[in-house]
């Protein structure tokens, strides 16, 4: 009897074992069927490398821990024992064995504190870095392949971006692809989920057992070359192309006329050099920024109106395209938007046309976007960015280009059509439909949806009420100026804004190498977007009567490298093309209220002084004059009827007098709160631009 009682008791025991083993798998199947990641969790599990909660769940979509995601490696690679390290892990802990292996491997650190933080969730680039050190503790080569990720520049390091282009190399992770279809994008400062930390080691195993170890050859000593007599940097050479590169030939001549006169007689030169600089090429090549007498760091290259190089027209960021026209050996002569203007040989280089592997050019995505592709010429690295709806003159599939984002060119250099975004050129002094409590909300929502609880960490956070107070007060449109800040500092998450305040960019030159120097570090946000209004717009960059050298006042809009806030603001040409797409798609969030909202915008067309009054009369008191400057008007026949881009102005109203057309403007001059608002100008000095 008694026998008979303990096998009842042993059947009822394993079939409770069973059933709830059943229980356990019936949950994981539902829980994971349909995934994106489903065959990496289930092989993960069938390993034993991911276990379940004790509920049974496995909750894939959950930030991981440092300590399970500690679990999770030691699992994965049969890690041996590790001694107690930390005073947060008590033995008693229940993944302390293994946060002692893969620290005692050297896979992941504690804090100077002593401590291990196991319940602290890991971000994706620390992920990152630990995987790195997995591929080294297991002997594989650590190789990078690199991708231009559009929030790089939210990596905590260089070391965390270098340790995810590891894992790009091993297939163990590629990014996320953006909604253009076209760039991905990597969210470094996102917490990994637990499905996302299963994907990676599932991968890493599937990398490390196809792994072939590279073969090391030793190659034999050689004698040392023969030292080549340097090169004479008061001779001019020749150059032709030879197995993808330029080839000097032996012969030298003593001036440039000789050798000029040599290039043009043989169509077989490609370049014309004085020592090792390359003076001359043929046409259809390009210049590009490399300011080499640059003693370290990053140096821009000027850009002139005179070829004695004294009045500054705007400055290209270093590897930067430039549509070269002509050189000697003086100067080279470039188109920089729709400026023509002379740049050093100094800090220039020029690239032969069949030696263009890639350059910068446009296409429309399969969304219907106008997508930019553009070429850094020095680092060779290219990117791409969305700048808004395409115009329907450009057709997929077919590469186009502009040398000033504005007047399209085909591949056979004839004019299609131009475009002007409409924010890339609206005037700073508008007004945003949006209220303070919309901005508000709607920069809770972006940054709850980019970076969950770390959200607030962000120096956007409630700034959109102080951007709606200075539009009020100030005259600088809110929704401008928190484009800008998204653009300038990474949605408020950049080192430069989360530790110096700095949300514009303010102080930041590229020689800059400190993250906060003094002038560009403020006691809040709200201090450095005063100072963005007061000290840089309102003082230099929309004041119509700033009289500085170089000029600041272009034009009061985003713009481009000849009209607005880009000419003498932003190194990188196409800056106010993505400040101008952020103000596009943040307005497209909100309702779409303020795109189109005025439906013309006037470029000023003639170089000299040109009048705004008070009112519609040429007897009328002048409110203020644009200085004379370059309205970019095209010297050439490629592209066709180029737009002057003057100071751009945006619309509120028109009368007829007479022959004349009067156009009631936002006015550029802000000296205080009584500052009329409106000015107007007369048709026949500027271009009408219809929306």
């Amino acid at each position: 009897m008694k026998n008979f009682t303990s096998i009842k008791c042993f059947t009822i025991f394993l079939a409770f074992v069973i059933l709830t083993f059943s229980q356990l798998t019936i949950v994981h199947a539902d829980e994971l069927k349909g995934r994106t990641l489903e065959n990496e969790l289930r092989v993960m599990m069938e390993k034993g490398i991911l276990t379940g909660y004790e509920d049974g769940k496995i909750r894939p979509e959950e930030a991981v821990t440092r300590g399970q995601f500690a679990a999770f490696i030691a699992r994965a690679l049969d890690l041996p024992e590790g001694l107690p390290a930390f005073s947060d892990v008590p033995s008693s802990l229940n993944l302390a064995q293994n946060i002692y292996k893969v620290n005692a491997a050297g896979l992941m650190e504690g804090s100077s504190d002593n401590t291990f933080k196991p319940n602290e969730l890991i971000t994706r680039e620390q992920l990152m870095i630990s995987m790195t050190r997995v591929y080294a503790y297991t002997k594989m080569e650590l190789k990078e392949e690199r991708i231009d990720f559009s929030d790089a520049d939210e990596f905590i390091s260089s070391g965390g971006i270098r340790a995810t282009f590891n894992s790009i190399h091993y297939k163990v992770t590629k990014g996320m692809l953006n909604e253009d279809g076209v760039t991905f994008r990597f969210e470094p400062k996102s917490d990994a989920t637990r499905e996302q930390a299963a994907a990676f080691l599932y991968r890493f195993l599937e990398a490390k057992e196809s792994y072939v170890p590279p073969v090391i050859v030793v190659p034999p000593v050689e004698p040392e070359p023969p030292v080549e007599p340097p090169v004479d940097p008061t001779l001019f050479q020749l150059a032709t192309i030879s197995s993808g590169k330029l080839v000097k030939t032996t012969n030298t001549y003593q001036t440039y006329e000789q050798a000029l006169a040599a290039f043009n007689s043989n169509s077989n030169f490609e370049a014309l050099y004085r020592g090792d600089e390359i003076m001359k090429i043929k046409p259809g090549g390009i210049a590009f920024g490399n300011n080499k007498t640059a003693t370290g760091g990053i140096a821009n290259t000027n850009v002139y109106f005179d070829t004695n190089f004294t009045q500054q027209a705007t400055y290209m960021e270093r590897g930067r395209e430039m549509r070269y026209l002509d050189s000697n050996a003086e100067y080279i002569r470039v188109q920089v938007a729709a400026t023509i203007g002379y740049v050093k040989h100094s800090e220039t280089d020029l690239k032969p046309k069949s030696l263009l592997l890639q350059r910068d050019y446009y296409d429309v995505s399969q969304w219907g976007t106008l997508i930019h592709h553009i070429v850094n010429h020095y680092t060779n690295k290219s990117t791409s960015y969305a700048i808004g709806p395409a115009p329907t003159f450009l057709i997929k599939g077919i590469p186009y280009y502009s040398h000033d984002s504005v007047h399209f060119i085909n591949e056979k250099g004839q004019g299609v059509g131009t475009n002007l975004p409409y924010f890339q050129y609206l005037s700073a002094r508008t007004t945003t439909s949006y209220t303070a409590e919309e901005l508000d909300a709607h920069i809770f929502k972006l940054l709850t949806e980019k970076y969950g609880v770390r959200a607030s960490e962000s120096k956007l956070m409630g700034m959109g009420a102080h951007f709606k107070k200075l539009e009020q007060e100030k005259r600088i449109n809110a929704l401008l100026i928190l484009s800008l800040a998204i653009h300038e500092s990474a949605y408020g998450m950049s080192d430069r804004a989360l530790q110096c305040n700095n949300l514009f960019g303010l102080h930041i030159y590229d020689s800059v190498t400190k993250t906060c120097p003094k002038d560009g570090t403020f006691e809040s946000p709200e201090e450095g977007a005063n100072k963005l209004v007061d000290n840089f717009w309102n003082s230099r960059y929309v004041n119509p009567e700033f009289l500085g050298v170089p000029a600041r006042n272009m034009g009061a809009a985003f713009g481009n490298k000849t009209t607005g806030f880009n000419v003498n603001y932003a190194s990188d040409p196409t800056w106010g093309a993505k400040a101008g797409a952020h103000m596009l798609k943040l307005d497209a969030d909100l309702g779409g209220k303020d795109l189109n909202k005025f439906k013309t915008i006037l470029f000023t067309k003639f170089e000299g002084a040109t009048n705004i009054r008070k009112e519609p009369s040429t007897l009328s008191e002048v409110l203020y004059s644009y200085r004379p400057r370059n309205v970019g008007v095209y010297k050439d026949s490629t592209p066709p009827n180029g737009y002057p881009l003057g100071y751009p102005l945006t619309v509120v109203d028109s009368v007829q007098d007479g022959q004349y057309t009067w156009y009631k403007v936002y006015s550029d001059k802000f000296v205080d709160s009584t500052s009329p608002v409106y000015g107007w100008i007369r048709s026949d000095v500027v271009n009408v631009i219809k929306y």
